[in-house]
């Protein structure tokens, strides 16, 4: 479980900046950690792709990985699966970047931000 933290409206300003460019970047590391909680030998090219293209369904299967990961380890998590999957439907989805840094702030230690 490698997971990098990341200042969330830095993470926001360079999407905005870069036209996106970062956006997919931060998608791609995202998932990978997300994922990684649970199982890190899988390199989450599933979850990869539908971040891209459906983005609702991936956060929502990231969550998923990183809810169970989570209570594999023993480490409180809330199941936010749900909530990712109505945000990214209504249109939300930059908010569903943020709450999921944020989660994988919190799991990274204590030089988190």
């Amino acid at each position: 479980m490698n997971i990098k933290s990341r200042n969330i409206v830095t993470a926001v300003i360079l999407t905005i900046v870069t036209c996106g460019i970062y956006g997919i970047y931060w998608t791609i590391c995202l998932a990978r950690e997300a994922v990684s909680v649970k199982d890190p030998s899988d390199n989450a090219v599933l979850e990869i792709v539908l971040m891209l293209f459906l983005p609702f369904l991936g956060f929502f299967m990231c969550e998923k990985k990183l809810a169970e990961g989570c209570a594999e380890k023993g480490i409180a998590h809330k199941d936010n699966s749900v909530l990712y999957l109505i945000l990214g439907l209504v249109g939300l989805g930059i908010v569903n970047f943020c709450m999921m840094q944020n989660d994988l702030n919190q799991l990274a230690g204590p030089a988190a931000n």
